[in-house]
Protein backbone atom coordinates (compact mmCIF):
# COMPACT_ATOMS: atom_id res chain seq x y z
CA UNK A 1 0.00 0.00 0.00
CA UNK A 2 3.82 3.78 -1.25
CA UNK A 3 4.16 5.00 0.85
CA UNK A 4 9.21 9.98 0.16
CA UNK A 5 7.87 7.25 -0.85
CA UNK A 6 5.44 6.23 -3.70
CA UNK A 7 3.29 8.53 -2.05
CA UNK A 8 -0.43 8.80 -3.41
CA UNK A 9 -0.61 12.79 -5.53
CA UNK A 10 -3.66 14.28 -3.96
CA UNK A 11 -4.96 17.50 -6.86
CA UNK A 12 -6.59 20.14 -5.49
CA UNK A 13 -10.42 20.68 -3.77
CA UNK A 14 -10.82 23.22 -6.84
CA UNK A 15 -9.63 20.80 -9.40
CA UNK A 16 -12.05 18.25 -8.16
CA UNK A 17 -14.64 20.72 -8.16
CA UNK A 18 -13.71 22.48 -11.39
CA UNK A 19 -13.46 18.29 -13.07
CA UNK A 20 -16.98 17.88 -11.16
CA UNK A 21 -18.17 20.93 -12.90
CA UNK A 22 -17.21 20.61 -16.28
CA UNK A 23 -18.46 16.72 -16.02
CA UNK A 24 -21.95 18.16 -15.25
CA UNK A 25 -22.12 20.53 -18.14
CA UNK A 26 -20.81 18.11 -20.23
CA UNK A 27 -23.48 15.89 -19.83
CA UNK A 28 -26.41 18.25 -20.02
CA UNK A 29 -24.28 18.85 -23.55
CA UNK A 30 -24.85 15.54 -24.35
CA UNK A 31 -28.41 14.98 -23.09
CA UNK A 32 -29.19 18.22 -24.79
CA UNK A 33 -27.85 16.92 -28.09
CA UNK A 34 -25.31 19.75 -28.39
CA UNK A 35 -21.93 18.37 -27.87
CA UNK A 36 -19.42 20.03 -29.93
CA UNK A 37 -18.62 17.90 -32.94
CA UNK A 38 -15.47 15.46 -32.19
CA UNK A 39 -12.26 17.07 -33.59
CA UNK A 40 -10.33 15.41 -36.33
CA UNK A 41 -7.25 13.21 -35.56
CA UNK A 42 -3.82 15.02 -35.66
CA UNK A 43 -1.87 12.29 -36.13
CA UNK A 44 -1.75 8.64 -36.31
CA UNK A 45 -1.78 7.75 -32.63
CA UNK A 46 -4.31 10.65 -31.57
CA UNK A 47 -6.59 8.17 -31.34
CA UNK A 48 -9.03 6.81 -28.77
CA UNK A 49 -7.03 4.18 -27.85
CA UNK A 50 -4.33 5.36 -27.42
CA UNK A 51 -5.22 8.29 -25.22
CA UNK A 52 -7.09 5.98 -22.96
CA UNK A 53 -4.12 3.76 -22.72
CA UNK A 54 -2.41 6.53 -21.88
CA UNK A 55 -4.44 7.64 -19.26
CA UNK A 56 -4.62 4.44 -18.01
CA UNK A 57 -0.84 4.35 -17.72
CA UNK A 58 -1.00 7.55 -15.49
CA UNK A 59 -3.16 6.75 -13.52
CA UNK A 60 -1.07 3.43 -12.49
CA UNK A 61 2.04 6.19 -12.28
CA UNK A 62 -0.57 8.65 -9.87
CA UNK A 63 -0.38 11.54 -12.14
CA UNK A 64 -4.15 12.33 -12.07
CA UNK A 65 -4.28 15.19 -13.94
CA UNK A 66 -2.23 13.81 -16.34
CA UNK A 67 -4.72 11.08 -16.56
CA UNK A 68 -7.80 13.32 -17.35
CA UNK A 69 -6.25 14.85 -19.48
CA UNK A 70 -5.26 12.02 -22.05
CA UNK A 71 -9.12 10.54 -21.04
CA UNK A 72 -10.15 14.44 -22.29
CA UNK A 73 -8.49 13.78 -25.12
CA UNK A 74 -9.84 10.15 -26.12
CA UNK A 75 -13.42 11.85 -25.21
CA UNK A 76 -12.84 14.45 -27.97
CA UNK A 77 -12.12 12.43 -30.80
CA UNK A 78 -14.96 10.30 -29.61
CA UNK A 79 -17.26 11.24 -27.20
CA UNK A 80 -18.89 7.69 -26.61
CA UNK A 81 -15.85 5.55 -25.96
CA UNK A 82 -16.46 3.88 -23.20
CA UNK A 83 -13.06 3.06 -21.91
CA UNK A 84 -12.36 6.79 -22.07
CA UNK A 85 -15.36 7.50 -19.97
CA UNK A 86 -14.83 4.70 -17.57
CA UNK A 87 -10.76 6.09 -17.01
CA UNK A 88 -12.13 8.86 -16.00
CA UNK A 89 -14.54 8.42 -13.97
CA UNK A 90 -11.79 6.82 -11.97
CA UNK A 91 -9.93 9.99 -11.81
CA UNK A 92 -13.03 11.58 -10.75
CA UNK A 93 -13.33 9.12 -7.78
CA UNK A 94 -10.42 10.15 -6.77
CA UNK A 95 -11.10 12.98 -5.76
CA UNK A 96 -13.13 11.96 -2.88
CA UNK A 97 -9.66 10.92 -1.49
CA UNK A 98 -8.88 14.63 -1.21
CA UNK A 99 -8.32 15.73 2.59
CA UNK A 100 -10.75 17.75 3.58
CA UNK A 101 -13.44 16.62 1.69
CA UNK A 102 -16.62 16.92 3.50
CA UNK A 103 -19.43 14.13 3.11
CA UNK A 104 -21.67 15.67 0.93
CA UNK A 105 -18.92 16.89 -1.36
CA UNK A 106 -17.91 13.19 -1.57
CA UNK A 107 -21.39 11.97 -2.33
CA UNK A 108 -21.14 14.83 -5.25
CA UNK A 109 -17.96 13.14 -6.58
CA UNK A 110 -19.75 9.78 -6.54
CA UNK A 111 -22.47 10.76 -8.14
CA UNK A 112 -20.50 12.00 -10.79
CA UNK A 113 -18.15 8.96 -11.28
CA UNK A 114 -20.94 6.70 -10.91
CA UNK A 115 -23.17 8.93 -13.79
CA UNK A 116 -19.67 8.19 -16.32
CA UNK A 117 -19.36 4.42 -15.24
CA UNK A 118 -23.57 4.60 -16.70
CA UNK A 119 -22.49 6.53 -19.57
CA UNK A 120 -19.70 3.77 -20.18
CA UNK A 121 -21.71 0.51 -19.52
CA UNK A 122 -24.53 2.25 -22.60
CA UNK A 123 -21.85 2.63 -25.02
CA UNK A 124 -19.66 -0.75 -24.23
CA UNK A 125 -19.58 -2.82 -27.68
CA UNK A 126 -17.31 -5.21 -26.86
CA UNK A 127 -16.71 -8.19 -23.95
CA UNK A 128 -13.02 -6.15 -23.74
CA UNK A 129 -14.91 -2.68 -22.97
CA UNK A 130 -17.86 -4.32 -20.87
CA UNK A 131 -15.43 -5.89 -18.50
CA UNK A 132 -12.73 -2.68 -18.56
CA UNK A 133 -15.99 -1.09 -17.33
CA UNK A 134 -16.71 -3.10 -14.69
CA UNK A 135 -13.34 -3.26 -13.32
CA UNK A 136 -13.33 0.40 -13.15
CA UNK A 137 -16.20 0.28 -11.04
CA UNK A 138 -14.53 -1.90 -8.69
CA UNK A 139 -11.91 0.83 -8.92
CA UNK A 140 -14.24 3.92 -8.62
CA UNK A 141 -16.02 2.04 -5.50
CA UNK A 142 -12.91 1.44 -3.60
CA UNK A 143 -11.76 5.52 -3.93
CA UNK A 144 -15.01 6.86 -3.33
CA UNK A 145 -16.75 4.25 -0.33
CA UNK A 146 -19.49 5.32 -1.29
CA UNK A 147 -22.61 4.35 -0.52
CA UNK A 148 -22.06 2.17 2.70
CA UNK A 149 -22.66 -1.11 0.39
CA UNK A 150 -19.84 0.11 -1.71
CA UNK A 151 -18.02 -3.33 -1.06
CA UNK A 152 -21.47 -5.12 -2.39
CA UNK A 153 -21.38 -2.97 -5.29
CA UNK A 154 -17.85 -3.90 -6.59
CA UNK A 155 -18.25 -7.29 -5.95
CA UNK A 156 -21.50 -7.28 -8.33
CA UNK A 157 -19.11 -5.49 -11.04
CA UNK A 158 -16.54 -8.11 -10.34
CA UNK A 159 -18.60 -11.00 -10.94
CA UNK A 160 -20.23 -9.22 -13.95
CA UNK A 161 -16.37 -8.70 -15.25
CA UNK A 162 -15.08 -12.29 -14.79
CA UNK A 163 -18.47 -13.52 -16.52
CA UNK A 164 -17.52 -11.95 -19.69
CA UNK A 165 -16.00 -14.15 -22.93
CA UNK A 166 -12.51 -14.33 -21.75
CA UNK A 167 -12.76 -12.65 -18.06
CA UNK A 168 -12.00 -15.51 -16.16
CA UNK A 169 -8.63 -15.29 -17.45
CA UNK A 170 -7.80 -11.76 -17.26
CA UNK A 171 -5.80 -10.87 -14.31
CA UNK A 172 -7.49 -7.19 -14.10
CA UNK A 173 -10.77 -7.69 -12.26
CA UNK A 174 -9.05 -10.05 -9.48
CA UNK A 175 -6.32 -7.74 -8.85
CA UNK A 176 -8.29 -4.43 -8.22
CA UNK A 177 -11.20 -6.29 -6.15
CA UNK A 178 -8.36 -7.96 -4.23
CA UNK A 179 -7.29 -3.92 -3.76
CA UNK A 180 -10.82 -3.51 -2.60
CA UNK A 181 -11.24 -6.21 -0.32
CA UNK A 182 -7.65 -4.47 1.31
CA UNK A 183 -9.51 -1.25 1.62
CA UNK A 184 -12.47 -2.92 3.38
CA UNK A 185 -9.70 -4.70 5.75
CA UNK A 186 -11.22 -8.18 4.65
CA UNK A 187 -7.79 -9.63 4.09
CA UNK A 188 -8.38 -12.96 3.44
CA UNK A 189 -10.26 -12.41 0.27
CA UNK A 190 -7.89 -10.02 -0.53
CA UNK A 191 -4.94 -12.82 -0.16
CA UNK A 192 -7.01 -14.99 -1.93
CA UNK A 193 -7.20 -12.89 -5.33
CA UNK A 194 -3.71 -11.78 -5.42
CA UNK A 195 -2.89 -15.49 -5.41
CA UNK A 196 -5.22 -15.88 -8.59
CA UNK A 197 -3.49 -12.94 -10.07
CA UNK A 198 -0.05 -14.98 -9.45
CA UNK A 199 -1.76 -18.15 -11.05
CA UNK A 200 -3.06 -16.45 -13.98
CA UNK A 201 0.83 -15.30 -14.60
CA UNK A 202 -1.08 -13.19 -17.48
CA UNK A 203 -0.24 -9.50 -16.20
CA UNK A 204 -0.34 -7.30 -12.97
CA UNK A 205 1.57 -10.29 -11.75
CA UNK A 206 4.31 -7.53 -10.03
CA UNK A 207 2.37 -5.73 -8.00
CA UNK A 208 -0.03 -8.81 -6.89
CA UNK A 209 3.02 -9.91 -5.69
CA UNK A 210 4.06 -7.03 -3.68
CA UNK A 211 1.10 -6.27 -2.35
CA UNK A 212 0.48 -9.87 -1.37
CA UNK A 213 3.39 -9.49 0.39
CA UNK A 214 1.95 -6.65 2.55
CA UNK A 215 -1.42 -8.10 3.51
CA UNK A 216 0.44 -10.79 4.82
CA UNK A 217 2.71 -8.99 6.60
CA UNK A 218 -0.50 -7.00 8.20
CA UNK A 219 -2.19 -10.42 8.99
CA UNK A 220 0.97 -11.46 10.50
CA UNK A 221 0.93 -8.23 12.93
CA UNK A 222 -2.71 -8.45 13.63
CA UNK A 223 -3.48 -4.90 13.96
CA UNK A 224 -6.28 -4.63 17.42
CA UNK A 225 -7.48 -1.22 17.21
CA UNK A 226 -9.15 1.35 14.91
CA UNK A 227 -6.07 3.53 14.27
CA UNK A 228 -3.98 0.59 13.12
CA UNK A 229 -5.98 -0.93 11.00
CA UNK A 230 -6.62 3.09 9.37
CA UNK A 231 -2.19 3.08 8.82
CA UNK A 232 -2.39 -0.60 7.81
CA UNK A 233 -1.52 0.29 3.99
CA UNK A 234 -0.06 3.75 4.70
CA UNK A 235 2.76 3.98 2.11
CA UNK A 236 4.61 6.67 4.44
CA UNK A 237 3.62 6.63 8.69
CA UNK A 238 3.87 10.35 9.71
CA UNK A 239 5.19 11.15 13.52
CA UNK A 240 1.43 11.51 14.86
CA UNK A 241 0.93 8.39 13.46
CA UNK A 242 3.74 6.75 14.89
CA UNK A 243 2.96 8.22 18.51
CA UNK A 244 -0.67 7.15 18.38
CA UNK A 245 0.55 3.43 17.69
CA UNK A 246 2.75 3.48 20.45
CA UNK A 247 0.16 4.43 22.52
CA UNK A 248 -2.60 2.37 21.48
CA UNK A 249 -1.26 -0.80 19.60
CA UNK A 250 2.30 -1.22 21.91
CA UNK A 251 0.56 0.09 24.96
CA UNK A 252 3.68 1.89 25.66
CA UNK A 253 2.72 3.33 29.16
CA UNK A 254 1.87 0.23 30.47
CA UNK A 255 5.14 -1.39 29.52
CA UNK A 256 7.19 1.35 30.67
CA UNK A 257 5.06 0.98 33.84
CA UNK A 258 5.30 -2.77 34.24
CA UNK A 259 9.24 -2.78 32.88
CA UNK A 260 10.16 -0.19 35.71
CA UNK A 261 11.19 2.65 32.91
CA UNK A 262 12.16 5.64 34.09
CA UNK A 263 9.35 8.45 32.60
CA UNK A 264 9.73 12.27 32.68
CA UNK A 265 6.79 12.99 34.83
CA UNK A 266 7.50 17.04 34.50
CA UNK A 267 5.23 16.98 31.45
CA UNK A 268 1.70 18.18 31.82
CA UNK A 269 -0.57 18.91 29.08
CA UNK A 270 -2.18 22.36 28.69
CA UNK A 271 -4.51 24.14 27.22
CA UNK A 272 -2.47 26.19 24.88
CA UNK A 273 -4.95 28.88 24.61
CA UNK A 274 -4.46 29.81 27.93
CA UNK A 275 -2.04 32.41 28.70
CA UNK A 276 -2.00 34.53 31.68
CA UNK A 277 0.43 37.58 30.23
CA UNK A 278 1.46 38.55 34.15
CA UNK A 279 3.07 35.02 34.48
CA UNK A 280 5.49 33.33 34.08
CA UNK A 281 4.99 30.28 31.93
CA UNK A 282 7.34 27.99 30.45
CA UNK A 283 6.77 27.64 27.11
CA UNK A 284 4.55 24.18 25.57
CA UNK A 285 6.65 21.70 24.64
CA UNK A 286 5.38 21.20 21.16
CA UNK A 287 2.93 24.47 19.91
CA UNK A 288 1.71 22.85 16.66
CA UNK A 289 -0.29 20.25 18.32
CA UNK A 290 -2.90 22.07 19.91
CA UNK A 291 -5.70 21.30 16.54
CA UNK A 292 -4.11 18.04 15.77
CA UNK A 293 -6.76 15.00 16.07
CA UNK A 294 -4.08 12.75 17.51
CA UNK A 295 -2.64 15.03 20.03
CA UNK A 296 -3.87 13.26 23.27
CA UNK A 297 -1.80 10.68 21.68
CA UNK A 298 1.57 13.15 20.87
CA UNK A 299 1.17 14.55 24.26
CA UNK A 300 1.09 10.99 25.95
CA UNK A 301 4.54 10.21 23.88
CA UNK A 302 6.00 13.31 24.93
CA UNK A 303 5.65 12.38 28.72
CA UNK A 304 7.20 9.13 27.98
CA UNK A 305 10.24 10.23 26.54
CA UNK A 306 11.00 8.39 23.08
CA UNK A 307 14.13 9.32 21.29
CA UNK A 308 13.20 10.51 17.78
CA UNK A 309 9.89 12.37 18.62
CA UNK A 310 10.97 15.25 20.54
CA UNK A 311 10.06 18.34 19.71
CA UNK A 312 12.43 20.41 17.71
CA UNK A 313 14.69 23.14 18.93
CA UNK A 314 11.66 25.66 17.88
CA UNK A 315 9.25 23.42 20.25
CA UNK A 316 7.72 21.75 17.28
CA UNK A 317 6.39 18.55 16.82
CA UNK A 318 5.86 18.52 13.58
CA UNK A 319 3.12 15.66 13.53
CA UNK A 320 3.22 15.42 9.72
CA UNK A 321 6.41 15.06 8.56
CA UNK A 322 7.14 11.25 7.82
CA UNK A 323 9.32 8.45 9.15
CA UNK A 324 12.16 6.94 7.96
CA UNK A 325 13.36 3.50 8.76
CA UNK A 326 16.49 4.87 10.49
CA UNK A 327 14.26 6.83 12.97
CA UNK A 328 12.13 4.19 13.59
CA UNK A 329 14.67 2.35 14.54
CA UNK A 330 16.15 4.31 17.09
CA UNK A 331 12.86 4.35 18.70
CA UNK A 332 12.80 1.25 18.83
CA UNK A 333 16.12 0.97 20.43
CA UNK A 334 15.25 3.81 22.94
CA UNK A 335 11.85 1.74 23.95
CA UNK A 336 13.96 -1.58 24.12
CA UNK A 337 16.32 -0.05 26.49
CA UNK A 338 13.99 2.03 28.96
CA UNK A 339 11.85 -1.33 29.07
CA UNK A 340 14.43 -3.88 29.75
CA UNK A 341 16.99 -1.39 31.70
CA UNK A 342 19.99 -3.22 29.29
CA UNK A 343 22.04 0.23 28.93
CA UNK A 344 24.79 -1.84 26.89
CA UNK A 345 22.84 -2.30 23.97
CA UNK A 346 22.64 1.36 22.74
CA UNK A 347 26.85 1.46 22.13
CA UNK A 348 26.50 -2.96 21.65
CA UNK A 349 27.76 -2.64 18.08
CA UNK A 350 29.85 0.40 17.89
CA UNK A 351 33.20 0.25 16.17
CA UNK A 352 31.84 -2.97 14.24
CA UNK A 353 31.93 -3.24 10.45
CA UNK A 354 28.46 -2.31 8.96
CA UNK A 355 26.75 -5.31 7.08
CA UNK A 356 24.90 -2.98 5.14
CA UNK A 357 26.17 -0.92 2.01
CA UNK A 358 24.42 1.49 2.82
CA UNK A 359 24.98 2.09 6.49
CA UNK A 360 27.92 3.83 7.30
CA UNK A 361 29.17 2.76 10.93
CA UNK A 362 29.83 6.20 12.07
CA UNK A 363 26.07 7.19 11.57
CA UNK A 364 23.83 8.17 14.80
CA UNK A 365 21.34 5.20 13.41
CA UNK A 366 23.99 2.31 12.91
CA UNK A 367 23.54 1.07 16.38
CA UNK A 368 19.96 0.54 15.99
CA UNK A 369 19.62 -0.36 12.77
CA UNK A 370 22.21 -3.23 13.87
CA UNK A 371 19.96 -3.88 16.95
CA UNK A 372 16.27 -4.04 15.43
CA UNK A 373 17.84 -6.46 12.55
CA UNK A 374 19.91 -8.76 15.23
CA UNK A 375 16.82 -9.04 17.17
CA UNK A 376 14.39 -9.83 14.42
CA UNK A 377 12.24 -6.68 14.74
CA UNK A 378 13.44 -5.42 11.07
CA UNK A 379 14.66 -6.39 8.40
CA UNK A 380 17.28 -5.33 5.26
CA UNK A 381 15.15 -4.19 2.69
CA UNK A 382 16.55 -5.38 -0.39
CA UNK A 383 18.21 -8.65 1.04
CA UNK A 384 19.78 -10.03 -1.98
CA UNK A 385 22.08 -6.41 -2.13
CA UNK A 386 22.08 -6.42 1.87
CA UNK A 387 20.46 -2.66 1.89
CA UNK A 388 18.61 -1.76 4.50
CA UNK A 389 16.96 1.45 2.93
CA UNK A 390 17.86 3.88 6.18
CA UNK A 391 16.21 6.92 4.44
CA UNK A 392 12.90 4.70 2.67
CA UNK A 393 9.76 6.38 4.30
CA UNK A 394 8.61 3.79 6.93
CA UNK A 395 5.09 2.19 5.78
CA UNK A 396 1.95 1.36 7.80
CA UNK A 397 2.76 -2.37 7.59
CA UNK A 398 6.03 -2.60 8.70
CA UNK A 399 5.59 -0.07 11.43
CA UNK A 400 2.56 -2.69 12.82
CA UNK A 401 4.31 -5.34 12.08
CA UNK A 402 7.75 -4.06 14.43
CA UNK A 403 5.20 -3.21 16.96
CA UNK A 404 3.57 -6.90 17.45
CA UNK A 405 7.17 -8.64 17.42
CA UNK A 406 8.78 -6.16 19.65
CA UNK A 407 5.89 -6.14 22.02
CA UNK A 408 5.96 -10.53 22.12
CA UNK A 409 9.75 -9.36 22.71
CA UNK A 410 9.31 -7.89 25.41
CA UNK A 411 6.76 -9.77 27.84
CA UNK A 412 9.75 -11.76 28.89
CA UNK A 413 11.13 -8.14 30.75
CA UNK A 414 7.73 -7.68 32.56
CA UNK A 415 7.10 -7.62 35.94
CA UNK A 416 4.22 -10.19 36.71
Amino acid sequence: MNPKSHRITRISSESIWRAVLGLAIGSCLVAAGCAPAPRSARGALDTPEHHTLRGNDAIDARKWEQAQREFDLALSLDREFALAQAGKAVVVAHGATEFGISAEQREAIAEQADDLIDQARGNADTPEEERGVHVAAVRMYTLTGTPDDWLEEAEDHFEDAIDTEGGIRDPHPYYYMARAYRTAFQLDQASDLYERVLELDAGKTKEADEELAVVQMVQRARPGTRHGQAVAFLEAMKRADIAALFVEELLLERLYTRGGAQVDTSFQPSDQTDFEADSIQRAPQATDIADHPLRSDIEEILRLGVVGLEPDPAHRFNPDADITRAEFAMMVEDILVKVTGETGVRTKFIGQVSPYPDVRNDLPYFNAVQTVVTRNLMKPKEGIRGLFKPLDPLTGAEALLVIRLLRDELRSYLRS
